[in-house]
């Protein structure tokens, strides 16, 4: 079953209602100001090991004691300009770039006792950065069971009780990722196939888009849902043919209140599932990773605060919050007190970014201006309806009030918080694009850089005024292949000649990225997702709007100095040039000097956060060949489904929470 989708212009509830205590405001009201970390700050102390699967510590720079590293061997592609330029050898010390060009001139800077490391032909680039995804909510989902790629219900089932046999008893038993779709029986599970999972504690499975749903009787009689209750507000409780008893299919708002209705995360699931998630992350190459919804669960503060007190973090990560509570953020600000005023309690960075709390940062507030591929909001109806859908002159639907949209962008318009906006139909974007121009005629110009997520439909009139206003286009490359026929169907010729429209806004001169949205996308690799945005080619072979193909040195860019660019982080991360961090990746090989269409098949060789080894992919270390980094070992989905937020009552918060979210932002920030 499809989601039943929202009339054209109907609004689901509106974003607001969660973390609207006082001290959470006050972790928002970091966002309204920033400061260096204090003068004679020192880098960090080596980590205890590599990261070869989960991370046994944080992973922390050399100090600048320690013996400096020269790399050479290999093609060393610098990121440093618009055309490729590439370097004879690279020097790192102290987890910062020392000296890029000719060898000799490395072997000089490096100085006694330096390390060697020879690329054996292998490639060197800046560590990736991921322009969007959602890394504080792979935490949570990566502990679940893995129902990607399941063929029937009886395949799901039997994931579902493998899970369960791991679990201490009581713990809810979760999967993710089956599409109805395809799975044989065309359908959801049923309540009665779940209690075959467990009868006496709940089971709940998410579909890829995590829109929807099943629940055994067990969570069904917990959720207090039963024949005589009615569909909430913006969902469904599927009912049994010809009978008003749920199936045990739910779809959006009640999937959301189930996932309210969790008991909290434990110090040790939660150590567990951040040590996935960076895993995760650091396999496929990326050194900076993002949480675009900070607040979608009630976990989220709880999953920082152990971040942040443990320091888990071996990678830089930047939250977007959601923007409904960040103007009552200011009110919160007295009450911010300098728990990490201690200079043990935090980990100084070697970039000296005082934005970062213990490689936490606060980036900015994120908008969602429509749903899923299936509810993006148009301007004109869908030409073909999504299965299920049976509306007439369907658009999509709209997900944040306008006014509560422009009100924010006017109030950050010229501070050092971001906006960015969910917005995949091209009224999305329209309205998007609205408030910020409100905000540039009334405030003037700023460097704002104001961030348009997905962009899956961009008219040509838009990318003008996108490019007028400083906007940046943040394009979901990986679901071309995999949606890309799916999507000419639903929109017809003309609108998807505007599908993920990167080479007209290269050629207007506009910094653009692309990302990969997990868990929510189709796969964690943005060596799959530059794939996508080069050659374009769907499942059926079709090239999908030939125009809008880019080079592959481009498509790098947009994984690298412009994702720098897109956070304001450029002059320390991007591309390799001295003084900059010492984030790195090798490849197996050069995406420049390879088939285009043979990219995805190039592997992460090893990942270096600010010069230490986060992940080495043992098989290639080996002179094996492996598919880490790509679809083989991390099935792709086949939609991106993206992620749209429903509102349930905020938790109280305890007085651990409100303690941490104090300490988050230290006197200042």
């Amino acid at each position: 079953m499809v989601t039943p989708s929202l009339p054209a212009g109907k609004r689901r509830p509106a974003i607001g209602g969660r973390f609207r205590s006082p001290l959470t405001m006050a972790m928002a009201a970091g966002l309204f100001g920033a400061s260096a970390w204090p003068a004679g700050a020192t880098p960090l102390s080596p980590s205890a090991g590599v990261i070869a699967g989960l991370p046994v510590s944080v992973a922390q720079g050399p100090s600048q004691a320690s013996p400096a590293t020269l790399y050479q061997g290999g093609d060393i592609l610098t990121m440093a300009g618009p055309k490729p330029s590439y370097a004879e050898a690279l020097v790192e010390k102290g987890g910062r770039i020392l000296y890029v060009g000719p060898l000799a001139g490395a072997i000089k800077a490096a100085g006694g006792g330096a390390r060697q490391v020879n690329l054996a032909g292998r490639t060197l680039l800046p560590g990736f950065i991921d322009a969007h995804g959602h890394l504080v909510l792979a935490s949570h989902t990566l502990l679940n069971a893995d129902l990607i790629g399941v063929k029937s219900i009886p395949e799901l089932l039997g994931r579902m009780k493998a899970h369960a046999a791991t679990l201490p008893e009581g713990v809810w038993v979760e999967g993710l990722g089956y599409r109805a779709e395809q799975l044989a029986e065309n359908r959801h599970p049923t309540k009665e196939e779940l209690d075959t999972v467990s009868t006496t504690r709940p089971v709940f499975v998410q579909d890829g888009s995590a829109h929807q749903g099943s629940i055994n009787s067990v969570l069904l009689k917990q959720m207090g849902w039963s024949a005589s209750s009615k569909d909430p507000a913006g969902g469904v409780i599927s009912r049994k043919p010809g009978s008003s008893e749920p199936s045990g299919h739910v779809a959006e708002a009640p999937v959301f209140a189930v996932l309210a209705a969790k008991a909290p995360l434990t110090p040790a699931q939660i150590r567990q599932g951040v040590g996935k998630a960076v895993a995760l992350w650091a396999a496929n190459g990326q050194t900076t990773a993002s949480e675009m919804g900070f607040g979608l669960s009630d976990d989220d503060i709880n999953v920082v605060r152990q971040m942040l007190d443990e320091k888990l973090l071996p990678i830089d990560l930047l939250l977007f919050v959601k923007h409904s509570f960040l103007e009552q953020a200011k009110a919160g600000r007295s009450a911010v007190v300098a728990q990490y005023a201690d200079p043990a309690s935090r980990s100084p960075r070697v970039d000296g970014d005082g934005r970062y709390l213990n490689r936490v940062r606060l980036a900015g507030a994120k908008f969602w201006m429509d749903g899923s591929m299936d509810n993006a909001y148009m301007s004109q109806p869908y030409t073909n309806n999504p299965p299920g859908n049976t509306e007439k002159n369907f658009r999509g639907l709209a997900v944040d009030p306008q006014a509560a949209v422009e009100a924010t962008v006017a109030t950050t318009w010229k501070s050092n918080r971001q906006v960015a906006a969910h917005a995949i139909g091209d009224q999305a974007v329209d309205n998007f694009l609205v408030a910020i121009e409100k905000a540039y005629a009334a405030q003037g110009p700023a460097d704002h850089r104001p961030i348009i997520q997905h962009a899956q439909f961009l008219r040509p009139d838009q990318i003008v005024r996108a490019k007028k206003v400083g906007a940046i286009t943040s394009f979901t490359a990986g679901g071309i292949y995999p949606m890309g026929d799916y999507l000419a169907r639903l929109m017809g010729p003309e609108r998807v000649a505007w599908a993920g429209a990167a080479g007209s806004v290269q050629r207007a001169g506009i910094p653009w990225t692309i990302h990969h949205d997990m868990p929510a996308g189709v796969s964690p690799s943005l060596i799959y997702a530059l794939w996508n945005i080069v050659n374009r080619t769907t499942k059926s072979g079709v090239v999908l709007s030939p125009q809008e193909r880019v080079s592959p040195y481009d498509g790098l860019r947009a994984l690298t100095i412009n994702g720098a660019y897109q956070f304001h982080e450029e002059k320390s991360k991007g591309s390799l040039e001295p003084g900059k961090l010492a984030d790195l990746v090798v490849l197996s090989a050069n995406p420049l000097k390879v088939d285009p269409m043979t990219i995805k098949d190039i592997q992460v060789v090893e990942t270096i956060k600010e010069g230490t080894s986060l992940y080495r992919n043992p098989s290639l270390s080996a002179g094996a060949t492996t598919t880490a980094s790509v679809p083989g070992s991390a099935p792709i989905n086949e939609k991106d489904n993206c992620l749209v937020p429903h509102d349930q009552p905020q938790k109280p918060l305890s007085p651990a929470q409100q303690a941490t979210l104090e300490r988050l932002l230290g006197p200042g920030r």
